[in-house]
């Protein structure tokens, strides 16, 4: 059930990094004609078959490309990418810190290595990577209770 609050609903979208959008362009080109040619010696209804299935494979990183965001809805963040989505009580982050190391590589909904890691409900983290990293953490501290005890570096 949705908390109420006067707050407004403020959504930030997921930097993205050119690097990747082009990465992901040329998987989704090279996957889609591999799987056409590899059906064209099976004949044209393995074809269609192989087409259909990276046509959906292609919706479903487009939909994650173009739905990567991050709302505060009163004193929740929701988190949304794709078909994924996370709902996180503003008064539950204990942390947040820039990621470095490893940590950034690692599979998040964050369209950018340049990552906030978001520690919650008992050690949880998610990474982000809010293009205005500076608006989201004052919006982020501004719904914070001030006893909540959030700890950024």
């Amino acid at each position: 059930m949705a908390r109420s609050s006067s707050r407004p609903v403020r959504r930030y979208a997921s930097k993205t990094d050119l690097w990747l959008s082009l990465i992901l362009l040329l998987s989704m080109c090279v996957a889609l004609a591999g799987g056409i040619a590899a059906g064209m010696q099976e004949g044209w209804l393995r074809a269609a078959q192989v087409s259909f299935v990276m046509l959906g494979v292609i919706g479903l990183i487009v939909w994650i490309r173009f739905s990567t965001h991050y709302t505060f809805e009163g004193r929740d963040l929701i988190v949304r990418s794709g078909p994924l989505r996370w709902t996180i009580p503003v008064d539950e982050i204990t942390n947040i810190e820039q990621a470095t190391g490893l940590m950034m590589a690692r599979s998040s909904p964050a369209l950018s290595l340049d990552r906030l890691r978001i520690t919650y409900r008992s050690g949880k983290t998610l990474m982000i990577s809010p293009a205005d990293k500076a608006k989201f953490l004052a919006d982020l501290k501004a719904r914070q209770k001030p006893e909540a005890g959030l700890h950024d570096q």
